[in-house]
Parts: structure tokens; sequence; C-alpha cells
């Protein structure tokens, strides 16, 4: 299996065990972004049949359960929220610690990566209001944003990683 993790601060953001999918139906943005379907489920109402005695008030499935969306549960990811302006100079930064990062390590992306992720940008900022924003577990305003959207009326948002912002590692 391969995580996902964050170049900046090792942040695990997502695992292969979700497809691959283009960004927002868009495969040229694939060369430098991906998107994975998410799910929601039920966590914290398990019934291992062990007596709590709450039988004489309903059942015996702790009534302290939550919804939650499966990767922000499972990756422990945290919502941040953004004005457009806030957005905008925050993505600058970010392309631009990216570029370094690209430059230091893999020179030969930096093109493909500025192009791609300025039409990524540019499509997000068009549809922003439909958008919401997740940082890692240590939710450092350094390192990289997921992108979240819910696509058709689905009830799990799609989430959108930039590629060169992630490093892979297999366990």
């Amino acid at each position: 299996m391969k995580v996902y993790k964050d170049v900046f601060t090792g942040d695990e953001l997502c695992s292969d065990s979700y497809a691959e999918l283009p960004p927002m139906d868009d495969p040229s943005l694939s060369e430098v972004a991906f998107e994975v379907a998410t799910k929601r489920i039920v966590k914290g109402a398990e019934d291992y049949g062990i007596a709590d005695n709450s039988e004489e008030d309903g059942g015996g499935v702790d009534s302290t359960s939550e919804t939650v969306v499966d990767v922000v549960d499972a990756f422990r990811l945290q919502e941040t929220p953004f004005s457009k302006k806030e957005f905008g100079t925050y993505i600058k930064g970010y392309m631009q610690r990216v570029k370094g990062h690209l430059e230091k390590n893999h020179p030969d992306r930096v093109d493909k990566f500025m192009s791609g992720a300025q039409a990524l940008v540019k499509k997000i900022l068009g549809q922003f209001d439909d958008f919401q924003f997740f940082l890692g577990e240590s939710a450092d305003c350094e390192a990289g944003v997921v992108f979240a959207y819910y696509k058709d009326g689905e009830e799990a948002p799609r989430l959108i990683y930039i590629r060169d912002g992630l490093k892979e590692e297999k366990y």
C-alpha cells in the first residue's frame, strides 16, 4: 500500500486504496492533480453484543455515533476556512514552495507543475463558493491544502490533491 504524505509536513493525506480520478472530470488536470471519491460512514455505532443495560432504552447501540467522511476521518484532515482573497494569497505562496521543492528534487517537473497548477487554481477560483479546504493533521498553514467539492448532488465530497505536493511512502 502507498500512503501519500505532504512534502513539507509529512502529514498523511491519502492512500492508493482510493481510486485516482481526473480532477473535476478534466483529464488535462491529471498531470498535476488527482481526485478521490469519498463516502459518508457512521462511526461509533458499534454494538459488539456487550450488555450495557440500555435494552430498557430501546437497544444496545451507543447513541454517540456520528457520520463522518471516510478519508477525512481516516487521515485526520482538519477543515480550514478561506475567503477568496486569503485563498489567493495562500495558493501563490504554496505554489512557490512546491516550485522550490521541485527545482531541488525534480527540475523536469517545474514547468508542468506551474502550468497545470495555474489551470487547476483558475478552475477552483471559478467555483470557489462550492469548495471546502482541508489541511493535514498538523494543521500547518505552510502545508498543502486538500480541496473538497460535491459533484452532482453526491452525499460525500470529492477530494482533490496536488501531486507535486505529495510524496509516496510504501508500506
